[in-house]
């Protein structure tokens, strides 16, 4: 959606200016105007996840490029969707089952001034047609259930096929994304999981499962 006319003030409590870009915290005035209204996220989709952060510093030491197409599942509020269409103008199409985070994805749009395709669609949902023209895929803390696991896997077997160059899922060490990371190493995908740091916005850690295809 089209993003414009929000002015958050340096320094303005609970925000987070990190990576050129401006986030805000669930204590931020415009997130409690946005809560009142009943936009109630029910899929842990309350606020900036701190994995995604680690995505960002991926991509940028990747030199993603302005063509190409970046699909963010379980986009949540959007850090990362709003990040990429920032900083490297490319596409992004963020997609999450939870129809109450898009409010809070547009917010963060018209702040960081960007556009951002939004699709209300659960993993499942996403087919090969729709992975044909997407270059990466990235989500950051999706993998929390266990049944999660087979259907982020056949998503991923699915984004292959359709010719999906780079497959980027961050986590900080829940067992379902270790058991993820297992299944594309017996099914023989090129895949590897690497620790990631960093001190911005806070001193994170993660894990990166990347799959190239």
């Amino acid at each position: 959606m089209s993003a414009s006319g929000l002015v958050i003030r340096a320094g303005e409590p609970h925000t987070i200016r990190t990576r050129g870009i401006t986030l805000l915290r669930s204590g931020h005035k415009e997130i409690r105007r946005l809560k009142r209204a009943n936009h109630t996220p029910s899929i842990h989709g309350n606020k900036v996840w701190n994995s995604s952060f680690l995505i960002m510093d991926h991509l940028t030491r990747q030199k993603v490029t302005a063509d190409q197409h970046l699909l963010d599942i379980g986009c949540g509020w959007g850090p990362l969707s709003i990040f990429a269409a920032r900083r490297f103008g490319c596409p992004v199409t963020a997609v999450d089952a939870d129809e109450d985070v898009f409010p809070y994805l547009d917010l963060h749009a018209r702040i960081n001034k960007v556009n951002i395709d939004q699709k209300v669609m659960r993993f499942e949902k996403i087919s090969q047609k729709m992975l044909a023209d997407v270059n990466i895929m990235a989500g950051a803390d999706i993998c929390f259930w266990d049944e999660l696991t087979p259907v982020l896997f056949k998503l991923i077997r699915r984004a292959l096929r359709a010719g999906v160059k780079e497959i980027i899922i961050a986590d900080p060490g829940r067992s379902p994304f270790y058991d993820l990371a297992n299944l594309c190493e017996d099914a023989g995908l090129d895949s590897r999981v690497v620790e990631r740091r960093t001190k911005t916005p806070k001193s994170l850690c993660a894990d990166l499962l990347i799959i190239n295809n």
